[in-house]
């Protein structure tokens, strides 16, 4: 079975009951096991795809609970390192837009390089990273020599540059240049427009699509929010709408994305018909408030991708 490599951040989530727009607003929160590889990660084994984490947790009750969460979920968790620091959090509002949330970092970006790097790629087709691990050491130079395995192996390599300044203490000055390096040579990225935003700073859309192209990105998939999302493989450029028909939460929608694409690109579709499916599992995450509910079946989110194109 081919399998989808994923480095970068697991993460407690505490995520406000109510919705607010501000921290300082909510009451109450909820604890979710998270952080984008970890909702990939379960998405993926939904779909019948088998993840691989490369991550890092604390060796505390919450890193602990987190693999027994992962492996109840049956997903492998022998290359999570387990250090003497905090598991991460962020705590972060629910919402119907873009989420406001604050890191309280500690084992993240503790990734270490593992002992067996052969049997980590054994059969991966993608190799999949976060700006988490490119933010702080020794997570970089981890991931670097990661990437230069994966290029060795002909791995295709994609990058979901959820970039924060918060990410980024005492390197802001830095830390866009350190970005922008991670691009080269990627075959696809899906920049949201903050994500745009905070990087190269105020532009159109299209032109964030020519920046990430500039810096050597192969495919680029901007998300628009509602408006859907613009979608380029460095020859055509096509917008493709949103299939949400109401917005209840949109927690973990970025995730059920990548889950989705993955799906179609594994299956050999180009990165316009994959971007179908991953609005599809974007679309079912949004409308649903329970985030525990399993991405649909691959038949199934093409059932409600044909639905959702006949309305």
């Amino acid at each position: 079975m081919k399998k989808v490599l994923i480095i970068g951040e697991l993460l407690i989530d505490m995520i406000s009951r109510e919705y607010v727009s501000d921290l300082s607003d909510a009451e109450k929160f909820e604890r979710h096991f998270a952080g984008s590889p970890g909702n990939l990660a379960l998405n993926l084994k939904s779909l019948g795809i088998e993840p691989v984490l490369l991550a890092a947790l604390g060796n505390d009750p919450f890193g602990k609970g987190y693999i027994k969460w992962l492996n109840s979920k049956h997903i492998d968790t022998s290359f999570i390192s387990v250090v003497n620091k905090n598991t991460s959090m962020v705590f972060i509002t629910r919402s119907k837009g873009t989420p406001q949330f604050l890191p309280v970092r500690g084992a993240d970006y503790q990734i270490s390089f593992p002992q067996n790097p052969g049997e980590l790629f054994e059969n991966v087709s993608f190799l999949h990273f976060t700006s988490w691990p490119i933010s702080r050491e020794p997570a970089r130079t981890v991931l670097k020599k990661l990437l230069e395995i994966a290029r060795g192996k002909s791995i295709n390599i994609c990058l979901d540059p959820n970039y924060s300044p918060a990410l980024w203490v005492m390197q802001e000055n830095k830390s866009k240049n350190i970005m922008t390096g991670f691009m080269e040579g990627i075959l696809l990225a899906k920049p949201s427009l903050d994500d745009s935003e905070r990087i190269f700073g105020k532009h159109s859309p299209e032109k964030y699509i020519e920046l990430f192209h500039s810096f050597g990105v192969e495919n680029v998939i901007l998300t628009l929010g509602a408006e859907g999302v613009l979608v380029s493989d460095g020859k055509a450029l096509k917008t493709l709408p949103s299939l949400a028909e109401s917005v209840v939460d949109t927690t973990g929608a970025g995730d059920a994305f990548w889950s989705g694409l993955y799906c179609g690109l594994l299956k050999g579709f180009d990165v316009f018909e994959s971007t179908k499916l991953g609005n599809a599992a974007a679309a079912f995450r949004i409308e649903n408030k329970d985030k525990s509910l399993p991405i649909p079946k691959y038949k199934e989110l093409m059932s409600l991708l044909e639905k959702k194109a006949d309305l």
